[in-house]
Formats: structure tokens, C-alpha cells, sequence
């Protein structure tokens, strides 16, 4: 049996070895994104995004007007992010406080809203399998605005449940992961809706991205800032590539995307066709 065991362990070794010289061995450089909107005109209004990478790390995402650039603490992870248009004096800023394990525990976004300036603090803290999540406006004279609470099994984030001011909870949403990639997101209390996703069996270049600048506490750090930033989706923790996206929500706005891969099974162009083709999204992946 011991001779079986290790018969097994030594077929499996290679593979494993392969598979995390080819992740390691792959960095993007560029993503190029084309999104077309023929609601309003019919040759369709166009925004253009370019996402810059290098040694892994992201550096900007641009726009035609504006321009977010990011930055990176001595151990590597992501410091802080400034979104900036041209032109103007217009600016977001936001800050990554990690502890001594790499766990985020402070997320502070400056911006403006309503011609004044505002500080969003998301303060984290680390209980067992409960993760607490407060966050507080500069606005409202820093009382509570938000009291989340995430339960953690596995290394990963299985539930999240919101608070009123009185500690009544207000809305639980489950995840349900399969393979790696996290497939559902079921609301239990609150909105009920079920929003589901299917993968490929392909290697996902948004994985790339947050592993490298968010360290070995990604699988957590994603989906807490997920509601934050819209950089950062919760499904980029997913070992593949997400293929379609269905709710129950009434209001809810499908997806189906087509792919073509490299010789190493990661993307290289993305196209999603939404509303009978009134919006489209295309995207371009470049390795160095």
C-alpha cells in the first residue's frame, strides 16, 4: 500500500512542478478593452481601457480622461491607488494597511461626493473564522455606516451577513465554490436572488493579477474589497476563467463569454455580446 501511495505521489509531482513553473513563468504586460454602447448612437459610443502590467504588478488603468495609478509597499503588496482625470483637479486616493501576516486590516478611500471632500475608512479585523468588517464616512461624523461580518472556512469566504444600527441582520448572502472557482452566490436573507457562474478549464489571467499584488491573503482580501472597488471582482479569486453569469433577479443582465487561449492554456481575447449585441466588451490580453 505505502509502494502504491508513493507510486501515485510520484506521478503526481511532475505535473504539479509543471504547473507552477508555467504560473510563475507568465506575466502580463498589457490588457486592451473595447467597450461599444449603441443605445444612445448607432455607430455606438466607445470607451477604451488599458490596463499596464509589469512584473505582475499592475502600474495604471487608463481611460480616455482619466488615469488610475498604482503603487506598492517593501513586501510587495498594493499601497496605494490614485485616480486622477485630466484636466482636472478631480482625485480618488485610496490606502491598503496590511498587518504583520499580510492580512488587510485598513482601507481608506478619499474622495469627493457632493462637492466635499470625504475620507471612507473600512476598518478589518480578524476573529477566528469571523472576519468584522466596519466602515465609517468622515460625512456622517464617523458613526457606523456599514457592519459586515464574513465567516471564513477553508481559507475561503463563505458567507457575509449585513447589521443595522441595532444589530439586526438585514441581509445574508452564501458563496458556494466548485473546482476552485466560486460558483454561486446565494442570497439567504434580504435579497434572495441566486447568481451563478460557470468556468472553463483554462488559466485565468485575472488570477495572475491579484495574487501578485495582493500576496498569499488574496482569496480573502479580494472579495472584502470587492464591494469597494470595481477593479477588484470577487470571481478574480476563480482559478479559471468565468464563461456565464445567470440570475434570478428580475432586473438581472445575463452574460456568455467566448474566449481564445495561447499555448499555455491562459486568454488572449475575451468578447461578450449582452442585450441582442446593444453592448459588447472586448478585451486583448499581451504577455511579456
Amino acid at each position: 500500500m505505502k509502494t502504491y501511495i508513493i507510486a501515485l505521489f510520484m506521478l503526481a509531482f511532475p505535473c504539479l512542478v509543471q504547473s507552477q513553473i508555467q504560473e510563475n513563468s507568465v506575466k502580463l504586460k498589457q490588457i486592451n478593452i473595447v467597450k461599444t454602447n449603441f443605445r444612445n448612437l448607432k455607430s455606438g459610443e466607445i470607451v477604451n481601457k488599458t490596463i499596464l502590467i509589469k512584473e505582475g504588478k499592475l502600474v495604471s488603468i487608463k481611460t480616455s480622461d482619466v488615469t488610475q495609478s498604482f503603487f506598492y509597499n517593501q513586501k510587495g503588496l498594493l499601497d496605494m491607488s490614485v485616480k486622477e482625470r485630466q484636466g482636472s483637479n478631480w482625485k480618488e486616493v485610496i490606502n491598503y494597511v496590511y498587518d504583520k501576516e499580510q492580512q488587510l486590516i485598513k482601507f481608506i478611500k478619499k474622495y469627493e461626493e457632493g462637492g466635499e471632500l470625504v475620507a471612507k475608512t473600512v476598518t478589518i479585523s480578524y476573529e477566528g473564522a469571523r472576519v468584522k468588517v466596519a466602515t465609517k464616512k468622515s460625512t456622517s461624523h464617523e458613526t457606523l455606516v456599514e457592519d459586515i461580518e464574513y465567516i471564513v472556512e477553508n481559507g475561503l469566504i463563505v458567507r457575509r451577513s449585513s447589521r443595522d444600527r441595532n444589530q439586526q441582520i438585514v441581509s445574508k448572502t452564501e458563496y458556494a465554490y466548485g473546482k476552485d472557482n466560486i460558483v454561486r452566490h446565494k442570497g439567504l436573507l434580504g435579497d434572495k436572488s441566486i447568481k451563478s457562474y460557470s468556468f472553463d478549464d483554462k488559466n485565468s489571467a485575472d488570477l495572475l493579477i491579484v495574487k501578485n499584488i495582493f500576496g498569499p491573503n488574496y482569496k480573502i482580501i479580494v472579495p472584502l474589497i470587492s464591494f469597494h472597488e470595481e477593479e477588484f471582482d470577487f470571481q478574480s479569486i476563480s482559478n479559471n476563467n468565468e464563461l456565464s453569469f445567470t440570475s434570478t433577479s428580475a432586473n438581472h443582465m445575463g452574460r456568455n463569454v467566448k474566449y481564445k487561449y495561447n499555448n499555455l492554456n491562459y486568454p488572449v481575447s475575451y468578447f461578450l455580446s449582452q442585450e441582442n449585441g446593444i453592448l459588447k466588451t472586448e478585451k486583448t490580453y499581451f504577455y511579456e
